[in-house]
């Protein structure tokens, strides 16, 4: 087995017990019986298990960040820009819903060093949005509101999705980024803001 193979199988299957029994309950003697090596050679490729988290963290995040950014440098109108963050962010869960709930429910659970890193990387998600609120702002489209609420509350909308959200119910994930999307936007913008298709919002 190729190292970049065997360290992405190590990533899987931690990923798979850390969203079933949780970072704390999951141990790196579980992680090797479930992939099938020797403790040796996980410890080729992580120092421990705060490194396996770590990664399995740091990896969504820069998945997140790399389609925010796509999202940003193709969409110049702020309005269809952030409603396809929005969409895309909350989609994500159809593929990454472990990843995701790793990503918000366990980082606490690393070290110093590794927590200030993971926490620089969400800073650097928070301020997309936050910036792209801004630019809303500055062109007129909102209604009278604090710029850094408006991010809690959209990350607040987004992020617990994941929990209560499952396949095969009345509204796929898409519907459900879309009533989400036009829920927060009736508070966001101003009556009778118009999108670049041609699509008005009315509060």
């Amino acid at each position: 087995m190729k190292k970049t193979n065997t360290k992405k199988k190590i990533l899987k299957k931690a990923t798979d017990l850390f969203y079933e029994h949780g970072f704390v309950k999951a141990s790196i003697r579980d992680i090797v019986r479930a992939v099938g090596v020797t403790n040796s050679t996980v410890y080729i490729h992580f120092r421990n298990k705060d490194e396996i988290l770590y990664s399995i963290i740091e990896d969504i995040g820069s998945t997140l960040m790399e389609q925010l950014q796509e999202v940003a440098n193709n969409h110049p109108d702020p309005i269809v820009c952030l409603r396809e963050m929005i969409f895309r962010q909350v989609c994500l869960i159809k593929e990454k819903r472990k990843e995701i709930k790793i990503y918000i429910e366990e980082q606490y659970q690393l070290p110093t060093p590794l927590r200030k890193k993971a926490l620089a990387q969400q800073r650097q998600i928070f301020d997309i949005y936050y910036n792209k609120i801004g630019e809303l702002k500055e062109k007129g489209f909102t209604n009278e509101l604090d710029q850094t609420v408006v991010t809690f509350c959209i990350f607040a909308t987004m992020n617990w999705a994941y929990r209560w959200f499952r396949d095969k119910r009345k509204l796929s994930i898409e519907e459900v980024a879309e009533y989400m999307i036009n829920i927060l936007f009736s508070g966001i913008l101003k009556n009778g803001v118009v999108y670049d298709t041609g699509t008005s919002i009315s509060v």
